[in-house]
């Protein structure tokens, strides 16, 4: 699945590829990861995301992995638009150290927005980035649909997508190429798989309370 095809998440049913990772043209990856959460809605995710603070409220969405978090322009619980600066490990022991800027934007730059809207589906889509550095190198989506249990979550990652964040420098061909090469490789794919599976794992267990004893809401 290329990311020009994004929107045959919104057709019903599944697609052949749900869970793992594997290669994709130009040494990027794809990583792809299906988690079914009980008890929770789409209304939860959404929250989450605008509750979700600094590094006692990360760890609960993974203990080992989560180390740090912080947002940039994020008012009142706004998240599109914002950016959720976070140092994690993936797939713990012998992991690096990643510190990412994940900036969340609008859906409907991902998706069409007509097919998204008459959908009734929700998301969370962002712009994947290094922290320290001015470098995008992957673009990400979490597709909620709400299920007679609760809801289900399709995440998946483009890797290898590479941009300067420095308007005046601008990455050739060439220099997308090596940053790929060296950087986007099948074991970043296979540790990211490995965490968002164990993440969004943990978030299921924990998600439906939490939303219940914070907003009060007992609806669902």
């Amino acid at each position: 699945m290329e990311i020009e095809t994004i929107n045959d998440l919104l057709n019903p049913g599944y697609l052949p590829f749900e869970s793992g990772y594997k290669p994709l043209k130009d040494d990027r990856w794809l990583v792809a990861a299906l988690t079914r959460m009980p008890g929770c809605r789409a209304k939860m995710i959404d929250w989450w995301f605008s509750w979700l603070g600094g590094i006692d409220q990360y760890k609960l969405w993974h203990p080992r992995d989560h180390v740090f978090s912080d947002w940039e322009n994020r008012i009142d619980g706004k998240y599109i638009g914002s950016s959720h600066l976070v140092h994690e490990y993936l797939a713990g022991e012998g992991s690096p150290l990643y510190k990412l800027r994940i900036n969340i934007r609008d859906p409907k730059e991902f998706y069409d927005p007509k097919r998204f809207e008459q959908s009734g589906a929700f998301a969370i889509t962002a712009i994947i980035g290094d922290l320290e550095h001015p470098v995008n190198f992957g673009r990400m989506t979490h597709f909620i649909r709400d299920t007679d249990y609760g809801c289900e979550m399709r995440s998946r990652f483009w890797l290898g997508y590479m941009a300067s964040r420095d308007p005046t420098a601008a990455f050739t061909e060439p220099q997308q190429r090596d940053l790929r090469r060296q950087h986007v490789t099948e074991e970043l794919a296979r540790r990211l798989h490995q965490h968002a599976v164990e993440e969004m794992g943990y978030l299921a267990e924990i998600l439906p309370t939490l939303y219940r004893r914070v907003t009060q809401d007992n609806t669902f």
